[in-house]
């Protein structure tokens, strides 16, 4: 079935994303997790997301059925832009939020080859937003994967997927697939609001010599539709207006990657473009983006070797302006932009030179120099790092670098709202107290600085035996200018329809206003370790252990205070601090497969109570077990799976607020022809 363990542990013995070059995991002086194709399915994972808690240092929460929240080493929040993802080398995060919106990232899951997981600053090979670390999905050639491959799948909470994918050779030197997927489901565990997504794409490999080509190009569709309302502020009185959202994503993307590998020096070039829209009134907006980039990788001597290159990333966006009456038929929440159309423009050069120092020691220093044309921001992001290769089982790695954050949209040009009600002393008398409408906005601020990481980390890796192997890291993070809210002297702008710039709005209507600012800080330190128990030809255990602490800092700012009841200083003060997986893989026989995923996070533990009683940053420990038990008779016939989520578990929130999940049960059948 798949591979064998045997060929499973070769896999995952070899990763490009640390220097954008091939190399054996023991050269590499960083912390990196591969999560194998075969460690994918076996783990039941229904989306890239999900299959990612399998790594240490990254955090995975589930927040509906189709939403995660996923960030590497702490600081987390919905949209985490402190992590570079990648599709084959194609950045897939958000040109508005700078982070990434997971139900976009999806293929056929068997037809990716590996994620390869670097955690710590990666800015000098990758640029920004490789401040934590970098994702990268590699699919497999297209080689890799002739012949037909159908997979259907069905289960609770109105669970339906089905995908096919055809590969074919077109020549000697040349292959290409393509592939179509669907799925249909609830989009929450606790009612039936319709989650649908549709996407094909097409892959084609040519190779001839020392020269190959990679094409690519592909699309998605998503929506999802919720009960929702409107609400009319002008009219006398206030209305509220049921209706439903229909919430839709969309978007296409087409790449060329060309290599040539020569003695002396190896050269690459990438080249794509991708278009995105979305309507979830929180993001509304569409971006299409312009990549150019390339490479030189030279031998100079026996003993170094020097990579430099550069790039130009052109972004478009096209995003919800002010209207003179925006208050008329507003969403509950929403945002609007102060320059709606424009384009901005990525600059970046860089160079690394990689140097054998003695038969045991390699030291790497690279530095990329990196314009955003958004804020007129020039960063510079270097990194130096060392690796001791004690023997062949055993190494020692440590490095130090900077990386920033891509600068965004959202923070700098984009004021977003949320209405709600507000109590306040009715006009003739101080003493009785009614419900008004309020608009809260948070207010763009084009002047802040972009936030950035320094990382100081150290790493251990040894075999202890051909069948043990034990990958363990320690880190420190600092980071500077954080975004937090920042709320000024007089925040209500506007009092009973008065407002402070002599305007005047309807029903008495409140207006709050806070504003993005860039004055936290924040120390973050842990320890990862990642073991590999592969005991028998048949049983393999793979076991990842993370603790992460951050304290956040800052100063003139309510929410700067030691006591604090809101903010994100206090949201990153109170997060889990420990996370456990343990991955059980028992091939029973040729036919039968039996597979156990343990999950832990630590529970929160908080003194902030509410007027309302309430614990905002409380959060109970989360345990769960999901279990995979498949059949195969031979080869030639379909792989059928019993697979279920969280085994037993209550209906729960993976974070605090967040919609629950819970346990899940589904059918799955592949069949390769």
């Amino acid at each position: 079935m798949s591979l064998s363990l045997d060929e499973l542990s070769n896999v995952e013995s070899t990763v490009t994303s640390a220097a954008k070059k091939t190399q054996n995991i023991a050269e590499v002086p960083a912390a990196i997790y591969v999560i194998s194709s075969e460690q994918i399915i076996r783990s039941g994972a229904r989306s890239v997301a999900d299959a990612l808690a399998l790594a240490p240092g990254v955090t995975v929460n589930k927040i509906s059925e189709y939403n995660w929240q996923v960030s590497i080493r702490g600081l987390n929040e919905v949209l985490f832009n402190k992590a570079l993802v990648m599709v084959d080398g194609r950045s897939v995060f958000s040109p508005l939020m700078s982070g990434t919106f997971w139900h976009t990232v999806d293929m056929v899951m068997s037809d990716i080859d590996r994620i390869e997981i670097l955690r710590g600053t990666a800015g000098t090979m990758w640029g920004g937003n490789a401040a934590n670390g970098v994702i990268n999905i590699i699919t497999k050639s297209s080689k890799e994967t002739l012949g037909q491959h159908l997979e259907i799948a069905a289960g609770e909470h109105s669970y339906q997927e089905v995908s096919y994918r055809h590969g074919f050779t077109l020549n000697e030197n040349t292959s290409a697939r393509v592939f179509v997927k669907g799925v249909k489901s609830d989009y929450y565990y606790d009612n039936n609001d319709p989650w649908r997504t549709y996407r094909g794409g097409f892959r084609s490999d040519y190779q001839q010599g020392n020269n190959a080509i990679t094409v690519q190009f592909g699309g998605y569709h998503n929506v999802s539709e919720h009960y929702w309302e409107n609400y009319d502020l002008a009219a006398t009185p206030a209305k509220v207006i049921p209706t439903q959202l229909t919430d839709y994503s969309r978007g296409g993307y087409i790449s060329l990657d060309w290599f040539q590998n020569n003695d002396k020096t190896d050269y690459e070039m990438h080249l794509w473009a991708d278009s995105n829209a979305k309507v979830e009134p929180s993001s509304t907006g569409e971006f299409s983006t312009l990549n150019i980039d390339g490479l030189t990788r030279t031998r100079l001597t026996e003993a170094n070797e020097l990579t430099t290159g550069g790039g130009i990333r052109f972004i478009h966006r096209d995003v919800a302006p002010y209207t003179e009456d925006y208050y008329a038929i507003l969403e509950p929440i929403g945002r609007y932009s102060n320059d709606p159309i424009n384009t901005d423009v990525i600059y970046n050069l860089f160079g690394q030179l990689e140097s054998q120092i003695s038969n045991n020691v390699t030291a790497t220093l690279g530095v990329k120099v990196e314009h955003f044309s958004l804020n007129n921001t020039t960063e510079i992001q270097p990194q130096a790092r060392l690796i001791y290769q004690h023997s062949p089982q055993q190494q020692f790695w440590a490095g130090i670098g900077r990386a920033v954050v891509t600068p965004a949209s959202v923070e700098s040009l984009t004021d977003g709202y949320v209405v709600n009600r507000v109590i306040a002393p009715d006009h003739e008398n101080s003493e009785a107290y009614r419900y008004y409408n309020g608009i809260f906005f948070t207010m763009g601020n084009p002047n802040m600085k972009n936030e950035s990481v320094v990382t100081l980390d150290a790493g251990h890796r040894i075999t202890v035996t051909p069948e043990l192997n034990i990958d363990s890291t320690l880190f420190f993070s600092n980071y500077q200018n954080l975004r937090m809210l920042e709320t000024g002297k007089n925040p209500w702008v506007c009092q009973y329809g008065h407002c402070d710039d002599g305007t005047k709005m309807p029903n008495n209507i409140f207006v709050h206003q806070t504003q993005f600012g860039d004055q936290l800080d924040a120390n973050s330190y842990g320890f990862e370790t990642a073991v590999r128990w592969h005991p028998a030809a048949n049983y393999t255990l793979n076991t990842s252990y993370s603790f992460i602490n951050t304290q956040a800092y800052c100063s003139g700012n309510e929410q700067c205070k030691a006591d604090a009841q809101f903010g994100t200083k206090t949201t990153y003060n109170h997060q889990p601090s420990h996370y456990v997986s343990i991955h059980s893989l028992w091939s029973i026989s040729a036919s039968w497969q039996f597979d156990v995923w343990f999950k832990h996070k630590s529970s929160v533990e908080s003194d902030i109570i509410r007027a309302d009683g309430s614990h905002p940053f409380s959060a109970p420990e989360v345990t769960t077990v999901d279990v995979r038990l498949a059949w195969q008779k031979k080869p030639s016939w379909p792989k059928v799976e019993l697979i279920i989520d969280a085994l037993g578990k209550a209906p729960y929130s993976d974070a605090p607020n967040k919609a629950r999940v819970g346990e899940t049960a589904y059918l799955r059948s592949s069949w390769d022809f």
